[in-house]
Order: structure tokens, then sequence, then C-alpha cells
């Protein structure tokens, strides 16, 4: 009983920064709040999958060690960068200079659904494996509290978990946004402000690295 209080405390704690990670604001709301706005509620739930995805494939890498090795790298980590970089920029234009869709959406959900499925979970993907803070953050908080040793059950468990917590997460803001009149009337206003965040945060970190370079 109490080996298995230990490992049900051991879960929460895991699950605990999982949560408060996913619930940080960053490019990766940004996104699905654009994302959202722009086409509608499917296109913000396969987004969240796809950034879960992102997330669960760092925690595992961060669980077996990998990562550590990755974060070492300043030419991996800069390429990283520029990558995110580029793609937030291109984000963010999209989502300034798209027309909002989720009219066309709830009159022809299946031929929209076709068309967005597998970009929103690209897009999603990419902005969180992309993301080099999102490594650092789970090696500075979430990696001092894996047990060495833990066994690839576990180390599975953990990725699924921090997958898990982060679409349900996300899925949730994509549907506050869709599911609120106030805010779909105002869709065009707060679409335009994620994407001006998103290449906001396109510059800084091209600032950043450039900085570090000089």
């Amino acid at each position: 009983m109490t080996e298995f209080i230990m490992d049900i405390t051991y879960w929460l704690q895991i699950a605990g920064i999982c949560l408060l990670g996913a619930m940080s604001p960053g490019p990766s709301l940004a996104l699905v709040i654009g994302n959202t706005l722009n086409a509608g509620r499917l296109y913000g739930v396969t987004t969240s999958l796809g950034h879960a995805t992102g997330i669960g494939w760092w925690a595992f890498l961060t669980a077996v060690g990998v990562a550590e090795i990755i974060v070492g790298k300043p030419a991996v980590l800069s390429l990283l960068q520029i990558s995110g970089a580029c793609l937030l920029a291109y984000i963010g234009f999209k989502t300034i200079t798209a027309k909002n869709q989720l009219a066309m959406q709830q009159s022809n959900s299946t031929l929209v659904s076709s068309q967005v499925l597998f970009k929103g979970f690209v897009e999603g993907f990419l902005i969180s494996v992309l993301n080099p803070k999102i490594a650092v953050f789970f090696l500075a908080i979430f990696s001092h509290i894996i047990r060495t040793g833990s066994s690839w059950t576990e180390t599975v468990v953990i990725g699924i978990t921090a997958a898990l917590i982060d679409a349900l997460w996300y899925i949730a803001v994509a549907l506050m946004l869709t599911g609120t009149s106030t805010l779909e009337v105002r869709e065009h206003i707060i679409r335009r402000i994620s994407g001006v965040i998103l290449i906001a945060i396109a510059i800084y970190l091209i600032f950043v690295m450039v900085s570090d370079l000089l």
C-alpha cells in the first residue's frame, strides 16, 4: 500500500508540473487561439493534439536523457531556434491575413475537416518540437523529479501523461473560444492580436540568437 501511494504521489508531481507548463502563456497558446478563431473548433482541436504529441515527445526524451544531449549542443539549439522563429513568423502572418472561416465551417463542416485536420496537427506538432524552451523547461524542472533507473513503463507513462494533460488543456481552450458568443463576435481582433504575438516572439527569438553570437 505504501509503495502504491508513493507511486500515485510521484505521478501527481509529474502531472502538476505538466499542467503548469501547459497553462503558461506563450507561442503555443497564441497558435491555438489563432487557429481556432481562424478556422473553427476542429482546427483548434487538431492543433492541440499535434502540440500535445510534440510535448509528449520532449517529455519522453527528457526521461531517457536524450533531451539533455540535445540542449547541450549549441548548433542544434540554434537550428531549433531558427526553424521555430521562421515557423512562428509564417503562422503569425497567416493568422493576421487569413479570412474568417468559421461561417464556412458551420455550413460545410465535412469540407473544412478534410482541409484542416492534418495541417492543424502538423502546425501544433512543429510549434512544440521546434521550441527549445520546452526542452529547457523539462530539463530544468521536470528532470529533477524523474527517478533514476526508471523502467520503460514509467518512461512511457511520463510521456503519455505530459501529452494527455497538454491536449486536454488546449482542447479546453479551443472549446471555450468557439463556445462563447462574445469571443466569436470579436474573433478578428483576437485573431490578429494572436498573430502579432507570434510574430513578436519570432523577432525576439532571432534577436536573442543574434545577441548571443555577438
